[in-house]
């Protein structure tokens, strides 16, 4: 769950598009660096991309509390259940990529 928890935090962090978190090209280029293949990084960018959307959409910049919870779960639950299509090797390169980014948030 708390792996759940993190790539969540990374989603959200892009969907915000401060200065200080990586645009969608430098998340990109941070799942290349980490190994991924091309399908497993568009199908993680497609699946961000459309929350992103449907969320702006359908709330603005003011979601309550029970929204924004509720999209953020439905949006790792769609991330993992992604992940479990992909390779084993996709797989173990986006789980060392999301214990990186723990150490990250952690700092």
């Amino acid at each position: 769950m708390f792996k759940l928890t993190l790539v969540l935090a990374v989603i959200a962090g892009l969907a915000c598009a401060t200065p200080s978190r990586p645009t969608g090209d430098e998340y990109r280029a941070e799942l290349v660096k980490a190994g991924l293949s091309t399908p497993a990084i568009d199908g993680i960018l497609k699946i961000s991309g459309d929350a992103y959307t449907e969320f702006s959409t359908k709330y603005g910049k003011c979601p309550n509390f029970q929204d924004a919870i509720e999209n953020v779960t439905r949006l790792i639950l769609n991330l993992e259940k992604f992940m479990k299509t992909q390779t084993k090797e996709d797989q173990e390169k986006y789980m060392a990529y999301v214990e990186e980014k723990k150490k990250e948030f952690d700092n």
